[in-house]
């Protein structure tokens, strides 16, 4: 216990010679503020333009202004969480973002699957950091288009009543044999 006591006393005193120094403005070290970047896809309708909504947000009291990039080009069909190779864009633009969502409105699409991204400047470069988002969508779908961000879940094919059916009695005809099973193991012993 002694030990442990002189131990605690030494490191006091280590701490109270050699003070630490404090991060100040002159050691060139800034903190950046994250930012979020939003894209939604609020129109991709055949035979309509498409129209896009960009946004940036960051966790500061006033939303980070500057340009924003959006790119829409074909997607493909790839798989939601991997990288998807994305052929030339189909259309380009750059916007100015202050604080209000951004419209715009983009051109008539064919039927397909398509990638929009967005990418954030930032006007002030030395407080806020760069950030990007991207969103899938298809003109044609069954329903109807939108975002693939979230929202309900494509129809996979849920099983038909007759598989339920079916695989109800299965279940119960395994529960009877096992039962059946155990009362005949049990009369025998």
């Amino acid at each position: 216990m002694l030990k442990k006591l002189a131990a605690l006393a030494t490191l006091a005193v280590a701490f109270t010679v050699a003070p630490s120094a404090p991060s100040s403005a002159e050691d060139g070290y800034t903190v950046k503020i994250p930012t979020v970047t939003d894209i939604q896809v609020i129109t991709a309708e055949p035979g309509e333009p498409i129209v896009l909504q960009v946004s940036a947000s960051a966790n500061y009291p006033t939303p980070p202004a500057g340009n924003i990039a959006v790119t829409v080009s074909s997607g493909g069909s790839a798989a939601q969480g991997a990288q998807a190779v994305v052929a030339k864009p189909v259309f380009t633009t750059t916007v100015h973002f202050t604080d209000k969502p951004v419209r715009v409105k983009g051109p008539r699409l064919p039927k397909g699957g398509y990638l929009a991204h967005a990418a954030l400047s930032p006007d002030n470069a030395a407080l806020f950091l760069p950030s990007s988002d991207t969103a899938r969508f298809r003109i044609g779908a069954a329903d109807g288009g939108g975002d693939d961000k979230g929202g309900a879940l494509p129809n996979t094919g849920g099983p038909d009543l007759l598989w339920l059916v079916l695989g109800g009695g299965l279940v119960a005809a395994g529960v009877g044999s096992v039962s059946y099973g155990r009362r005949r193991a049990t009369a025998a012993a």
